[in-house]
């Protein structure tokens, strides 16, 4: 597997445990609106919160309807009037919070920076957001760019997304390139669309829908890519 040269990672879930982030900085809005704390509240978020998300790797939506509605529609099931724009930018300090590293990321990016291997963060989110939590968890020095969706101008899936990674470094040889993320529908089916390998990163082991883009390859504990790439630990 020695013909990789440049690994992207994504970032939530499969650098950074975005769902633990999440998990607390909700809990504070919980708190904050004096919500129902309970499963039901945070089933109710993330059922609207997903659902926004889907439509905007779709391009039905802009980056910027998610984050300026997904609060008002949330707090809206509750009877409660508030602006989305103003209950993002709470939800976005507690979130700016969070930094807990996935199981063995430390340990991943350390072999792989002993190699000749370069080492990107291609990721969906907030500039500020993921540079700080990435910041936090002083994991930065490991990547020797960031390729942000704010800052870039594109989501993953979005092949424009990857042709701006490819410009940015002045490389075209594609077979040099290999996707590693969590996310079928962004991570995975944005580097097929634009012809690199790619990792499905599926700690769950969830057997994928019917349909669903089909990764080169699918491993369940990150350490597994350095078997992939053949390179010790």
């Amino acid at each position: 597997m020695n013909k990789y040269k440049h690994i992207i990672f994504d970032l939530d879930d499969t650098i950074l445990d975005f769902r633990d982030s999440e998990e607390k900085a909700l809990k504070q809005m919980i708190t904050q609106y004096e919500l129902p704390d309970n499963k039901q509240t945070i089933a109710c978020y993330k059922r609207i919160n997903d659902g926004l998300w889907h439509q905007l790797e779709e391009g039905l939506i802009s980056r910027e309807d998610v984050l300026t509605t997904r609060f008002s529609l949330f707090l809206k099931e509750f009877h409660i009037d508030e602006n989305g724009a103003k209950a993002e930018a709470m939800y976005r300090e507690h979130l700016n919070q969070g930094h807990k590293t996935v199981t063995n990321a430390h340990e991943l990016l350390n072999a792989l920076s002993k190699q000749d291997y370069k080492l990107y963060i291609g990721t969906n989110g907030v500039g500020k957001t993921q540079r700080k939590r990435l910041g936090d968890a002083k994991l930065q020095g490991y990547f020797e760019q960031l390729f942000i969706s704010e800052e870039i101008g594109y989501e993953k899936p979005n092949p424009h997304f990857f042709y701006y990674i490819f410009d940015a470094l002045h490389i075209n040889r594609k077979e040099e390139f290999l996707m590693i993320g969590d996310r079928l529908t962004s991570d995975i089916q944005g580097a097929i669309n634009v012809g690199i390998d790619c990792v499905w990163f599926n700690p769950k082991r969830s057997m994928p829908k019917s349909g669903s883009p089909k990764s080169t390859y699918m491993i369940p504990n990150l350490m597994q890519i350095l078997d992939l790439l053949e390179v010790d630990s």
